[in-house]
Formats: C-alpha cells, structure tokens, sequence
C-alpha cells in the first residue's frame, strides 16, 4: 500500500453532513433532507477545532470553524431542520483506482472517505450506506440525540 502520510492522530472524527440545500433548481428532484452532503474533520484532540470541505457546484470551500465560549458547530448544525450528521472513522483507502464518476459533492464525499462504490450517486443512497456499512463506528446525530 503507498504511505501517503496520513497519519490517524491528526485526524480523531471525520462529520459526513447532509442538508437540505436547494439552491440549485435540480437538487428539487432529490430527496427532501438529503440534497447535498460535505465533510468535516475534527483535527488533533481539539474538538473544537474543525475544518469544513463543502464542495459547492462553483467552487470548493473550506472553512474553519473555533468554537469560543463553548459553542459547539456541530451542535449547532444538528438543531437546523432537514440535517443529519454521521461520524465516522476514517482510515487511508487501499491504492486502487476509484471508478470514474461526475464530480458531485456526493463523489467528492466518497473520494475523502475511500469509497470506491460505483453506484452511490445521491446523498441518501450515500446516506443509507454510511448507516448500513460493517467495521466502521459510527453514530447518527439526529434531533433526538442530545
């Protein structure tokens, strides 16, 4: 396998966010609550130290969120309507081509995580296998978790 230099202590949660986003006309047609997914990466022992990977359909952005005064982001993200959060464990993927899919935040998501599943297109199909894959931990935040 190539060592690419990831290293699991720099990386301790890996968020896999599903929101509702509708400001592409086309997202109208996908399932309401799963219209869009991204990333974000708790990095090192500080939870609130995070690093957002929102892959839009202009551009790629990436935020860094500090909780101050005891604010939690991903709290925060899990009381807005139509939002799921799945943490996860990430783990270096093994050195195999990835099947050739349309850059969506959906195939950027997959990419991050090592998934090389060809038939993942939508946020909830991606939702459903988040949930449903063996040997990984992972948690559904949902309304009712706090």
């Amino acid at each position: 396998m190539y060592n690419c230099g990831f290293k699991q202590e720099y990386i301790q949660k890996v968020y896999v966010v599903f929101v509702d986003n509708t400001s592409l006309w086309w997202l109208k047609f996908l399932k309401k609550g799963f219209r869009h997914c991204y990333i974000i990466f708790q990095l090192g022992n500080n939870p609130q130290l995070l690093i957002e990977l929102n892959p839009m359909s202009n551009q790629l952005y990436m935020f860094k969120h500090t909780s101050h005064l005891g604010c939690d982001y991903i709290f925060h993200l899990k009381q807005q309507d139509n939002t799921k959060i799945i943490s996860i464990n990430i783990k270096q993927a093994e050195l195999k081509t990835a099947p050739i899919g349309v850059f969506s935040c959906v195939e950027f998501v997959k990419r991050v995580l090592g998934i090389h599943s060809f038939w993942l297109f939508t946020p909830f199909q991606l939702y459903k296998f988040l949930t449903k894959t063996k040997n990984s931990r992972k948690k559904v935040l949902t309304n009712d978790f706090f």
